[in-house]
């Protein structure tokens, strides 16, 4: 089977979420994931809303207030001890990884102590791990289309930041089979828990898939 993701409007943790919901992902299989690595409780709300008059699933990560930020040594601990499948880990961490190298290179750090800001935040480690279950449920080969990144700005934990931001956009360098177009608003843009979920450099083509 073949997977195919068309991040053409942008891609966020919730997008993705709800979108494996929409093609038959049951949410028990998210929820456990998710249930086993979180410190502290998690909530999933799928909810059929409106898009410019087409259904669509969007998938709510309710969680209690906090500003708990965590760098990639902690989370790398959460996913060793979390009672997880061995896929769903070994994509969890690659993708936390992956994000953790491109966040030390744009902050002249060492990965391990890179203080994840909104990423590190429970939503956004649910979204990844999530995510990532949903896949290993569907199974198949993942292709993605070429991805809408934005343009504008954008303010988070640094302040105000261009679209895509440093992190995002050294996460997609050196991707000549993943290519991204600008886009205007109000396209979502990758956020850096989404976008480590992308092929690597050399990964699969992004072309519609044929079969």
């Amino acid at each position: 089977m073949t997977v195919w993701v068309d991040a053409s409007a942008g891609a966020s943790g919730d997008m993705l979420l709800g979108a494996l919901v929409a093609a038959g992902v049951p949410l028990e299989p998210i929820r456990a994931a998710i249930d086993a690595v979180a410190p502290e409780p998690v909530t999933l709300r799928p909810e059929t809303v409106d898009r410019n008059g087409f259904a669509a699933t969007r998938c709510h990560v309710e969680i209690a207030d906090s500003v708990h930020h965590r760098a990639w040594r902690d989370i790398s601990t959460l996913l060793g001890a979390a009672d997880l499948d061995d896929e769903v880990r070994r994509l969890a961490t690659a993708a936390f990884e992956r994000l953790a190298v491109a966040e030390a290179r744009v902050h002249g750090a060492d990965p391990l102590d890179v203080s994840f800001h909104e990423v590190g935040a429970l939503d956004a480690i649910a979204d990844v791990v999530g995510v990532c279950a949903g896949f290993v449920w569907l199974g198949g080969d993942v292709c993605v289309s070429p991805v809408a990144v934005g343009s504008g700005s954008v303010t988070g934990a640094h302040g105000q930041m261009p679209v895509p931001p440093p992190a995002v956009a050294e996460l997609l360098r050196g991707c000549r089979r993943s290519p991204v177009r600008a886009a205007p608003s109000p396209v979502r843009r990758p956020e850096p828990r989404s976008s480590p979920r992308s092929p690597p450099p050399g990964g699969p083509s992004l072309r519609w898939p044929s079969t």
